[in-house]
């Protein structure tokens, strides 16, 4: 019987909490399993029964094909998210054919990655209760969208916390946002706060998705 136990297996902090997040944007009960690499996958896998597997190819302790071959061992029937960075390496591996694969591309975008998750979890038999078109319920003006609660909220930023949000999207770190704008990290911090509130969401990963997501708040004003 299906339960919603995810395993991601990647090795990369910032990578794994990226996948994280988006899962959790689209399952919102979502229980996450966490290993490093391949020999923790399968430490996890005999003590837990996850509904679905999304997992890197470059891992510590294995890479491409035996990653695969390691967890199809100890799981056969275990649908498996495979993402890589490495496009000719995602292309060469073989997926386990007892159970239905997907390929990911990390240099995919937040559209593509949530509805290929969306789709994956679904088969997988995991109780999805957010859709990443919801994204998309919002006014003619385009500033409402629908947060995590499924409430609509109206995304008001103020010139500031958008060149906050622009750096931020652009893959700054606090410091370097601080220099830009000429002020202090301790600021910087102050205004990701509020923002994060403004726009309900729980972290970074999660404010850069909405933000791209919403064309007047793209456009910083002179």
């Amino acid at each position: 019987m299906a339960n919603n136990q995810i395993l991601v297996i990647e090795d990369h902090p910032l990578f794994a909490t990226g996948i994280k997040d988006l899962v959790e944007f689209v399952a919102t009960n979502a229980q996450m399993l966490c290993a490093g690499s391949l020999e923790h996958a399968k430490e996890l896998l005999r003590n837990h029964q996850p509904s679905l597997v999304i997992t890197d190819l470059k891992l510590p302790d294995a890479q491409g094909q035996q990653v695969i071959n390691g967890i199809a061992a100890l799981a056969p029937d275990l649908p498996m998210v495979i993402m890589s960075g490495d496009e000719s390496l995602l292309n060469t591996v073989q997926p386990n054919e007892r159970a239905p694969s997907w390929t990911l591309s990390k240099a995919e975008g937040f559209e593509h990655t949530s509805a290929l998750l969306l789709e994956a979890l679904t088969r997988a038999g995991v109780q999805v209760q957010w859709r990443p078109n919801a994204l998309n319920n919002r006014s003619a003006s385009g500033d409402h969208i629908t947060g995590r609660t499924g409430q609509p909220h109206s995304i008001q930023l103020t010139h500031k916390q958008q060149q906050v949000m622009q750096y931020l999207a652009s893959g700054l770190s606090n410091k370097e946002i601080a220099r830009k704008l000429d002020l202090s990290p301790e600021t910087i911090k102050t205004h990701l706060r509020e923002i994060f509130t403004r726009m309900n969401v729980k972290n970074r990963t999660q404010a850069v998705s909405l933000y791209r997501k919403i064309p007047r708040l793209n456009t910083v004003s002179a």
